[in-house]
């Protein structure tokens, strides 16, 4: 691996304390301004540091940076990677014996840790805590209020800046807050984990090690890292933390630096953006989507591949360009935008014509150059077959992947609501927030024309070349009132197709799609499907299907913010307050800003009484927070929070161990200590397995970011 400068790892601005939650009213926009984005700096033989890993670390008083491995070989870290270091032996003392510690029944052998400060000792020893002056010692009970410990096992001990003792063993971690007054902590006071292998104390935080990963502890918060994003190897095996807050720690994989890098939040669009310029970019047209890298983590490596979401990350990347036209006003924004949209045209465009042209307005899930190798040259029908028999609705297709008639392009048929949301949604904000001329207006009239009366005209499905609809593109009064077999989907396929003639409706001004509009809420009741199931949840630790989820809140946006109806609107703001209650746990940027776009200063009044819909301030510090959290390594590692203590583990269905847990508090875990980085996945899944060979495209954070900007919700 490349040798990264150390500049990198700038010197730590402080990050100020997580937003505190409170349920009162918000005081828009929230401030952000500069803060420490966490990142991680890792070190291995491609550095000069040998294959055997490092066993200890140390950084000495003038901030130079040692390590040595387990044959005692050490080695300094220079502008040009890691050399080896001489005189480095006073970094790495041996821990003082103390004959006296017989007295009390201590073994030279047994002692973990030992630490000094203003003239006490502390021993952490397998039979307990012991502290003393090297000569009288007594064992450590910790109390806190009515709670006293007695802990053994102990591994790890310090002093922090503030000169409070802590100490870390299996039954928890605590730090003494006076002469007899202790904090203590276990997984129901957050602590991630407790198989503890050395501690650190820093500036502002104070670092454990475990067996599997590395904990912080800083303004009163617990920080999880775990996985190659944050560490080079889950077990660590020593710490040093400089005086700049950089926590350097020692792992048989190398060392790994984690700091904090001053930046705002715009900064972080900023990298982002030419992380889309760089990596994400597919075909002519610029769909987004992510890039396979050939070596893991390597981004230099890497290359954009299809996917079936061409018009659904496109179309939020859409939205988001759009929105960055409309806050920042700059030229580039309003470019990216156009390009956007001209490639969700495109999708419905080349499925017209040829061999096995659709009907007009059909979508394709994606398109692939032919100069590329033909994705369905290999047909597995027995696939099909089998697919086909555990559901009817699954169609048997030899040629999913046809080519257009121009010969130029293949396009995969069998399109979803997900692209549909896609569309409209990207669409209609670019509509309202980009096209400021008649002919840019008429463009995006055309498309959404073609596609809507492609619906209307099918009985409101999405109708194949092969005249069949597809899998999930069903959205008829047959199918969703008069089926049980789409239940599930009900509530969010009713609001997906009302949101598409709303859009229309708007766009348009032509009545027709009103009149269509209305039929189906009020005649074929899908507004009140859409208000009474949301959400197909079977109770508050259960997080439903995160996709759907997704885009009820992308149709909720346009939904709720065009209709006129009182009763409808009535019907609709129930449905996102339900739905929001919900959602809230997953501190999600989108949804948060979402609803506060759709209920902010909002009151909705039944026969029972008149509900305030306003965002309490816990909706916007929560989604501050959560793009402040939003990492920028987005490889897809492997990452895993299946071992924390802290866990509320959710309602678990059938045999086996639980898959989906929290927080203490009930919460997701926070982003940056999960894999999932996309709002339409599952916060809530524990463990996720990753070889390190696919980039994620960062389209997520750019949506929420400029939306929380353009509608006045972050100062930035």
């Amino acid at each position: 691996m490349p040798h990264r400068p150390l500049s990198i790892l700038i010197t730590v601005l402080l990050a100020p304390a997580a937003l505190a939650v409170s349920e009162g009213a918000a005081t828009l926009p929230l401030p952000v301004g500069t803060y420490g984005q966490p990142v991680h700096v890792p070190y291995d033989q491609g550095d000069g540091l040998p294959v055997e890993g490092v066993a200890r670390v140390a950084v000495d008083k003038a901030g130079a940076v040692y390590a040595t491995t387990a044959s005692k070989a050490s080695y300094r870290l220079g502008e040009n990677g890691w050399t080896p270091a001489e005189g480095s032996k006073g970094l790495f003392p041996t821990r003082p014996g103390y004959d006296s510690l017989d007295a009390v029944g201590v073994r030279p052998d047994s002692v973990r840790d030992v630490a000094l400060h203003d003239g006490e000792v502390a021993i952490a020893a397998e039979s307990g805590l012991y502290l003393g002056d090297g000569e009288d010692w007594q064992l450590g009970l910790p109390v806190a209020g009515t709670v006293r410990w007695a802990p053994v096992d102990v591994r790890a001990v310090a002093y922090d800046r503030q000169g409070r003792l802590w100490f870390a063993a299996p039954q928890g971690v605590g730090y003494r807050e006076s002469a007899e007054a202790w904090k203590l902590f276990t997984g129901k006071e957050g602590l991630p984990f407790n198989d503890f292998t050395c501690m650190a104390a820093g500036p502002e935080s104070v670092w454990f090690g475990t067996t599997n990963g590395a904990i912080q502890y800083r303004d009163g918060q617990w920080h999880f890292r775990q996985g190659r994003r944050w560490l080079l190897d889950n077990h660590v095996l020593d710490i040093a933390v400089g005086e700049d807050g950089t926590a350097w720690l020692a792992t048989s994989g190398g060392v790994s630096a984690i700091g904090n890098m001053p930046m705002t939040l715009a900064e972080k669009a900023d990298f982002f953006e030419s992380e889309v310029e760089k990596y994400h970019r597919r075909t002519a047209f610029g769909y987004v989507n992510p890039a396979t890298l050939a070596v893991p983590g390597d981004k230099s490596t890497a290359k954009t591949r299809f996917s079936d979401n061409d018009g659904f990350n496109t179309g939020l990347y859409l939205g988001a360009m759009s929105f960055a036209w409309a806050t920042t006003g700059e030229e580039r924004y309003r470019g990216y935008a156009h390009d956007a949209f001209r490639a969700l045209a495109f999708l419905s465009e080349v499925t017209q014509g040829g061999p096995y042209g659709g009907p007009e307005g059909l979508i394709a899930r994606n398109v692939v150059p032919t100069t590329e190798p033909d994705p369905g040259a290999v047909y597995d029908k027995d696939y099909d077959v089998r697919r086909n028999e555990r559901d009817s609705l699954w169609k048997i297709m030899e040629r999913r992947v046809p080519v257009d008639k121009t010969g130029d392009w293949y396009w995969k048929t069998d399109a979803s609501s997900d692209e549909l949301d896609g569309h409209f949604f990207g669409a209609a904000i670019y509509y309202d927030r980009v096209c400021s001329t008649e002919e840019e207006r008429d463009r995006v009239r055309v498309v959404v024309r073609r596609i809507m009366d492609h619906l209307i005209t099918h009985n409101y499905n999405l109708v194949d070349y092969d005249g069949k609809p597809t899998r999930w593109g069903r959205f008829s009064p047959d199918d969703l009132n008069r089926d049980p077999a789409w239940h599930a989907e009900r509530g969010l396929n009713c609001y997906s197709i009302l949101t598409y003639l709303s859009i229309a409706h708007h766009v348009l001004g032509d009545e027709k799609y009103r009149e269509e509009y209305l039929k189906l809420a009020y005649e074929e009741g899908y507004g009140m499907n859409g208000m009474s199931q949301p959400k197909d949840v079977s109770g508050p630790h259960d997080p439903g299907h995160q996709p759907d989820d997704n885009m009820a809140f992308m149709n909720y946006y346009h939904l709720i913010r065009y209709e006129t109806d009182p009763k409808l609107l009535s019907m609709y703001q129930f449905a996102i307050r339900e739905h929001w209650e919900y959602e809230r746990l997953d501190r999600n940027s989108f949804s948060n800003f979402v609803y506060g776009a759709c209920a902010r200063g909002k009151s909705r009044t039944d026969q029972w009484r008149t509900t305030d819909l306003s965002p309490p301030a816990s909706c916007y510090e929560d989604a501050v927070d959560t793009l402040k959290r939003y990492p920028l390594d987005l490889v897809e590692w492997s990452m895993s929070n299946a071992h924390r203590i802290d866990m509320t583990p959710m309602a678990h269905h059938g045999d086996g161990p639980t898959t989906m847990g929290g927080d203490a508090h009930g919460y997701a875990y926070p982003i940056d200590e999960r894999m999932e980085s996309y709002w339409d996945w599952n916060y809530w899944k524990l463990s996720y397995k990753g070889e390190g060979t696919t980039l994620r495209p960062p389209h997520h954070y750019l949506l929420a970011y400029y939306m929380g900007r353009y509608h006045g919700f972050i100062a930035d």
